[in-house]
Order: structure tokens, then sequence, then C-alpha cells
């Protein structure tokens, strides 16, 4: 690899000369490497990633075919700075929702005490669902949560008691539209 410094004629050049040149910018200088090789040969990692892209790109186009959906995401891609809401789409396909916090606090086995879970997606949450197990692993109870207005927020209220809840475990799913499903868990304690 050669770095080039203050020559006037490859300064700021960057792209493919010939077969073996590749020049590019880096950190304001001008960087030459060899042209990189292929195999010809394809791994089948590469040939599960060329999957999923293909699916992100057929759910992508199928979503700004959806008069509602591709509204969601033109509107979305709009206040998130995104030049082509069809990007948007894709990325949302790729990437899980993310389970920022899950707050048992107010958890203490009485019918009604809430968990509280913030989450949020590229384009949106569609649902979270709640479970909550005994230590042995026997279901104490599993539900749906609902936001109030927040469209991060979401509240589960218990619909059962459970006088012995300390070492109990609460597991929280969060799901988007494309269908991708991130899993949180927390062991209660008599602190919570």
């Amino acid at each position: 690899m050669a770095i080039v410094k203050k020559n006037i004629v490859t300064d700021g050049l960057s792209g493919k000369i010939g077969k073996n040149l590749v020049f590019r910018q880096s950190n304001g200088k001008t960087v030459v490497t060899s042209s990189p090789t292929h195999t010809g040969i394809i791994s089948e990692k590469q040939v599960d990633q060329r999957k999923l892209f293909t699916r992100a790109a057929h759910y992508a186009k199928t979503q700004m075919a959806d008069p509602v959906f591709g509204e969601k995401y033109r509107i979305m891609a709009k206040n998130k700075g995104f030049n082509n809401p069809n990007n948007l789409a894709v990325q949302d396909y790729l990437r899980p929702p993310v389970i920022e916090t899950l707050n048992a606090n107010a958890y203490h086995g009485e019918i009604g005490d809430e968990i509280i879970i913030e989450a949020y997606d590229d384009l949106e949450v569609e649902k979270v669902a709640v479970e909550i197990y005994h230590a042995d692993g026997s279901l104490v109870e599993k539900g749906m949560a609902s936001t109030n207005g927040n469209p991060y927020e979401w509240h589960y209220a218990a619909s059962v008691a459970n006088a012995e809840y300390a070492g109990d475990k609460v597991v929280v799913k969060a799901f988007d539209h494309p269908g991708n499903e991130t899993l949180q868990e927390l062991v209660l304690t008599s602190q919570n």
C-alpha cells in the first residue's frame, strides 16, 4: 500500500485505474492499493446474506405498494432524513425492534400491578407480549401490553395474583411489522 503526499496529479483521486490500482481517500490522504481479487467461490454465509437482502428488497417493494404502510414508510423516511423510503423499509426488515427498558418496579404479585416496557423500531413496534414464569418454569400468566398514547411505552397489567413472585421471570417479546422479534428477560426480586 502506498500513500501519496502532495501530488497534484493524484490528490483527491478515487476509483479504479486499469486492473491493478485502486485509489481511495482516507483521512484527507489519497491511498493507493492493489485491486481486490475474487476467487469466484461464494461462501454459504454470502449466499445466506444475498437471500436475506433479496427478501428485504421484496418486502420493501411490497410495503411501498401498500397504501397504508407505504405512506407510513414515506412519512418516517422524511422524518428520519432518508432520501428513499424504500431504503427505510429494507432497513426495517433487516433490523429487529429494540427493547430499551423493562421496568417491573411496580410489580409485587398483585392483580393490576404494572410492568412498563420501552421499545422502538425503525417504523413502529407492532405488539409487545409479556409472560411471567415461576422459577420452576411453569407459566403464571401471559398477555399483550398496550400503549397509552406513547408509541414507545408499553404497559402490561398483571391479571393473576402471584404472592411468591421473587425468583420468577418476566419474558417480554417485541414484534415489528416485518415480523422481527426481540426478547428480553428479567428475574423478579422482592425489591423490584
